[in-house]
């Protein structure tokens, strides 16, 4: 029975033995098929502080895919990077047992990192291990924000972070306008087209470049940037609308061109009076509230009436405090004390509020007089515009003098 076991323990070195020559010649192999790319393998992103799981997913996958689509790099099958410091041990990701990890999985690069919540956005952090000397060859720290943490922000932020822990390759822009429909075009050559979501130009080389948003009926923008490698770089670009100005043919009467500038549709007079009609109702709120804060500044000051105390009067003055009708007063309790403070608190907030109201009825008050002539008063109705308004006519005879003046509608 002894004889039996120590056959099979033979067995299983011999197992081990030839397990570990098949994967050094299959990691050779490998080294040999895919020349000088790097064997690369990306541990599944750690969430942290409240990031979500699915944002780290989506970074590893981003990651991932950017490390499958550039030369010189060999993507292995990973693992999650929690799975791994659980399974070697590795509570803090130090670099001598992430080491074993990364050589347990066959590669000679590892990236890993975490994300977590900083503010409403996401800071990430990234690591390039070698695998070999056991050290952090680099690192980057970025945050994302929340907007730019989809499938699609993400895939364009990995191509700059993989440069940055590479320190190669381009970076990229992301350029947004005011305007949709506009073209892009980088160093002139014409890569996309605003909209909702900005165009995104991965794999710029760095250096010093322009970039031009042009759209029919509007000014052509320009603006000039310098790219360091593996940077993401936003850029807002402004379009404005080309006005121009139609000559008046000579000896033409304005009426006949288009009257006298007003909206042939009458949008101007009545944008005016729905705003007069507005100033109204924002007049008669505004000073409905400070007359109702108005009114509780007096309801406290009669409150506050109680608690008030005056010295005597006399000749000389009596030492003894008297309440408001002059008549001697016991001194305030500290409850009492405590209350006349909590109303004059309550008071001052009140008068402040009316008087705030009060500004804000008088300004009303004046963009309804403004939007009034406007609206109603230089208005184009049945009647040209020159016969609204007030009209005075002065008058002379040899028993009086005087004004007369017509007001119309």
């Amino acid at each position: 029975m002894r004889k039996k076991w120590r056959s099979m323990r033979l067995a299983g070195l011999s197992f081990l033995v030839v397990a570990t020559s098949l994967t050094a010649v299959g990691g050779f192999s490998a080294r040999a098929i895919a020349g000088d790319d790097v064997p690369t393998v990306v541990l599944g992103i750690e969430p942290l502080e409240g990031a979500p799981d699915a944002v780290a997913a989506e970074i590893t996958d981003a990651l991932r895919q950017r490390v499958a689509a550039t030369k010189g790099y060999q993507l292995l099958q990973g693992k999650d990077l929690v799975e791994v410091k659980l399974v070697f041990a590795c509570p803090d990701a130090a670099p001598a047992c992430m080491s074993q990890a990364g050589k347990s999985l066959g590669a000679d690069k590892v990236i890993f990192g975490n994300v977590k919540k900083a503010g409403s956005d996401y800071q990430v952090t990234l690591k390039l291990l070698d695998v070999s000397r056991a050290v952090v060859e680099s690192f980057t720290a970025e945050t994302v924000p929340k907007k730019h943490a989809d499938a699609a922000g993400l895939r364009s932020s990995a191509t700059g972070w993989l440069a940055k822990l590479s320190g190669k390759g381009g970076g990229s822009i992301q350029v947004r306008a005011n305007f949709p429909g506009a073209a892009v075009s980088l160093d002139g050559t014409q890569v996309g087209t605003t909209g909702s979501n900005p165009v995104v130009i991965p794999d710029v080389a760095p250096g010093r470049h322009e970039v031009t948003v042009e759209k029919s009926g509007y000014t052509t923008t320009k603006q000039e940037f310098t790219l360091a490698a593996g940077q993401s770089l936003p850029l807002n670009l402004t379009l404005s609308p080309v006005s121009v100005e139609v000559p008046r043919p000579e000896g033409t009467k304005a009426s006949e061109i288009g009257g006298s500038g007003e909206p042939p549709s009458g949008e101007g007079p009545t944008m005016a009076r729905t705003g007069f009609w507005i100033a109204v109702v924002g007049t008669v709120a505004s000073a409905g509230l400070a007359l109702k804060y108005g009114l509780d500044v007096r309801d406290i000051n009669s409150q506050l009436d109680q608690y008030r105390r005056f010295t005597c009067p006399g000749d000389p003055p009596m030492s003894m405090n008297c309440d408001i009708h002059a008549k001697p007063a016991t001194p305030l309790t500290d409850d009492q004390r405590a209350k006349a403070h909590s109303l004059t608190d309550e008071g001052n907030q009140d008068q402040l509020l009316q008087w705030v109201f009060v500004g804000i009825a008088g300004a009303f008050a004046i963009a309804g007089g403004v939007l009034l002539y406007k609206g109603y008063l230089t208005s184009e109705g049945t009647q040209s515009a020159s016969n609204h308004g007030l009209k005075l006519f002065p008058t002379a005879t040899t028993s009086s003098g005087g004004i007369i003046a017509e007001f119309e509608f």
